[in-house]
């Protein structure tokens, strides 16, 4: 990118650079290599109290996957998740503030989908069972199943969706899927529906990966007729815990409805560790971490410098949301 000097011509150094400041929650080695980005001075405070007085002394760019309203204090001027998912800041708000906001949408997307395939894969090969053996030292052996030749659903065609479709195909699977607007859809998978046919997916589905985000149409999609369709099949959840309804899910796990989950989301986290979800052994769980990656913060920080570039008027915006 160029540097800000260049477009500022002769003003101040200093005063040519814009002040960001990075949420204390982020991964190891986010803060180093943002500083090494030209034409910004980033603050990385201990606490959110921390963050505010940043905003208030100056800075206008701010790094987050938290979100309080206080944040608004101060210059704030653009905002930059570092999530896909939209649903914890105010758009409402930070239009009337003329606040831009975007997302960190595709660069999850590779990790995500691995641990997706994962997940299929130890239900499907019935790694649950033996898991839950191994504190009692029991040998047991359990059946399992295959994934090639079998049709999988993807409830969200999305970027993340769609690298779990490329995988799915390169296993040997069938790949059918849903997507807001499937007319638009191009991709691997053999066929997207509108997300009214949810269920048209799950029963011609071996096993369905819910790859959908939070929102007031998502929550609850997936219910007891959209599970019992699916039979004897399995289901995993990237999303967000709640567009299934994990009453509806508990239920047929243990009825035998489902043959197996595999879990990275749920609809009340940590996990309580009161929910049946731990002691059912056709249950995989992994705590939310399916974005963790090696590879995640050079990712975030290529599309932080493109989305900087748009913010100083050098170049388009790579995922603005508002």
């Amino acid at each position: 990118m160029l540097p800000i000097a260049v477009v500022y011509g002769e003003m101040d150094a200093e005063a040519a650079y814009h002040k960001a400041v990075l949420h204390p929650v982020h991964g190891p080695g986010t803060i180093e290599a943002l500083r090494r980005i030209d034409g910004i001075r980033v603050e990385a405070p201990e606490d959110s109290d921390g963050v505010v007085a940043a905003l208030e002394a100056g800075a206008e760019i701010l790094i987050t996957f938290v979100w309080e309203d206080r944040f608004l204090a101060g210059g704030l001027r653009w905002v930059q998740a570092v999530s896909a998912g939209m649903d914890q800041f105010p758009l409402e708000a930070f239009r009337a503030r003329d606040v831009r906001l975007s997302s960190a949408r595709g660069a999850h997307a590779p990790a995500v989908a691995e641990h997706a395939i994962a997940l299929l894969l130890a239900v499907v090969r019935g790694l649950g069972p033996p898991m839950h053996d191994i504190p009692d030292r029991r040998w047991s052996v359990q059946p399992a199943f295959e994934v090639e030749g079998r049709t999988l659903g993807i409830l969200g065609l999305g970027a993340i969706g769609e690298e779990i479709a490329r995988r799915a195909v390169g296993l040997g699977m069938r790949v059918i899927g849903t997507k807001r607007r499937p007319e638009l859809y191009v991709g691997v998978a053999e066929r997207a529906l509108g997300p009214e046919r949810t269920i048209d997916v799950c029963q011609q589905a071996d096993a369905v990966v819910v790859a959908l985000p939070h929102s007031a149409e998502t929550i609850g999609l997936v219910g007891r007729s959209e599970l019992a369709a699916l039979r004897d099949g399995w289901l995993v959840n990237v999303g967000r815990g709640p567009v299934v309804d994990e009453t509806a899910l508990i239920d047929a796990l243990t009825d035998g409805t489902l043959r197996g989950a595999g879990l990275d989301v749920f609809e009340v986290e940590p996990l309580p560790a009161t929910s049946p979800l731990w002691d059912i052994p056709t249950v995989v769980m992994t705590p939310h971490s399916a974005w963790s990656s090696d590879r995640l913060v050079d990712r975030l920080v290529a599309l932080f410098e493109q989305n900087l570039r748009a913010y100083l008027g050098l170049g388009p915006w790579k995922t603005l949301m508002v």
